[in-house]
């Protein structure tokens, strides 16, 4: 009697915890396609395990969609008054996996955009979720003191860029414009894993024109946490920036 109660409750048990209805492809997709404008946005997939985060860029995503379609149809206007012919507009937001950490999910966002120059723009956007308490962080939120952090990490970013910019250019000149290393306040930093389970690494998003000319192309420097940098990292992020001997 006891064991047929036993298996009654084994079978029972996968309809007690129910699972989460499954994220549909498209909520990872937003594209809107006219004769003025081609906007494509793309979340990456571990996205949809944070269904906050995912509500959140949606909603951002489909406010900078319409701010886009009134820019394009405002200047398609303007050019067609003016007997100019009108480039369409293009904008791609890509959205790639920085870091899958137990505490963090983090995302590298890479955008471009083309409103009628000589050429698109890429630019480049970062975003740090925190699954305990289910909201956006700033890269300053992992450490107690983000100053003295990002001193630390200034040399060692500084270094594996000029040793990227040496590789690509191997030993052409570059303008005074790109002689020196740029600042990493200004610049987009991530905590980087690929897939390990621990971000051990930092991930600085240089886009065209910052650390050299266009026809450089961007700069995506990673390099590993100095061990000096641990001390000023907050307690319930060292384990995912250091491992488990944090």
């Amino acid at each position: 009697m006891r064991a047929a109660m036993l298996i009654a409750l084994l079978f029972a048990a996968p309809a007690l915890a129910k699972a989460p209805a499954p994220v549909p492809a498209s909520a990872l997709l937003i594209r809107e396609a006219s004769p003025a404008i081609d906007w494509r946005w793309r979340a990456a997939p571990e996205a949809a395990t944070q269904p906050g985060l995912l509500k959140a860029m949606r909603s951002e995503a489909q406010a900078e969609l319409g701010k886009a379609k009134a820019a394009a149809a405002r200047d398609e206007a303007e050019a067609k008054k003016a007997g100019f012919p009108f480039r369409r507009y293009e904008t791609i937001n890509d959205w790639s996996l920085a870091a899958d950490t137990p505490a963090l999910l983090a995302l590298a966002g890479e955008v471009y955009s083309y409103t009628g120059g000589a050429h698109g723009n890429t630019g480049y956007a970062t975003r740090i979720w925190d699954k305990t308490a289910k909201r956006s962080i700033g890269i300053e939120a992992l450490f107690n003191d983000w100053p003295r952090a990002r001193k630390l990490l200034e040399p060692v970013y500084c270094k594996a860029l000029a040793d990227e910019q040496a590789r690509r250019r191997q030993g052409a000149g570059v303008a005074a414009d790109f002689a020196t290393c740029p600042k990493l306040s200004e610049q987009p930093v991530v905590p980087f894993a690929g897939l390990a389970r621990q971000a051990r690494q930092f991930r600085v998003l240089l886009a065209p024109y910052t650390a050299g000319p266009y026809s450089e192309g961007s700069y995506l420097i990673t390099a590993p946490w100095p061990e000096t940098v641990r001390p000023f990292v907050k307690p319930a992020y060292v384990r995912d920036l250091f491992g488990d001997g944090g």
